[in-house]
């Protein structure tokens, strides 16, 4: 009966483990894209739109509103590109 008990255990510690890992990646990627507009970097925001790829492709996967939860990294991604365009075109030295 131990081992039942044991086996609860640690399956209850899986998924609180992967919900911190989810947990992490959406934190730190919030965090990145903040400092990314703060410093202007283009470097921080496609971090930030890496980042988030794996919670939101996990989110996207339960349907309705959260499926809109892909967007966001596409979003900073294309921004991060648009960032860099601008940048080069402009020749001035924002950010990393």
């Amino acid at each position: 009966m131990s081992f039942f008990f044991l086996g609860s255990i640690f399956s209850s510690i899986g998924f609180i483990s992967i919900a911190a890992l989810l947990w992490g990646l959406i934190v730190t990627s919030v965090v990145l894209l903040l400092f990314s507009f703060k410093e202007k970097s283009w470097k921080l925001l496609l971090f930030s739109g890496i980042v988030f790829i794996i919670p939101g492709l996990v989110l996207f996967t339960q349907g309705g509103a959260f499926r809109l939860f892909l967007v966001f990294p596409l979003l900073a991604i294309v921004l991060a590109f648009i960032m860099k365009k601008f940048v080069k075109k402009n020749g001035e030295n924002i950010g990393l």
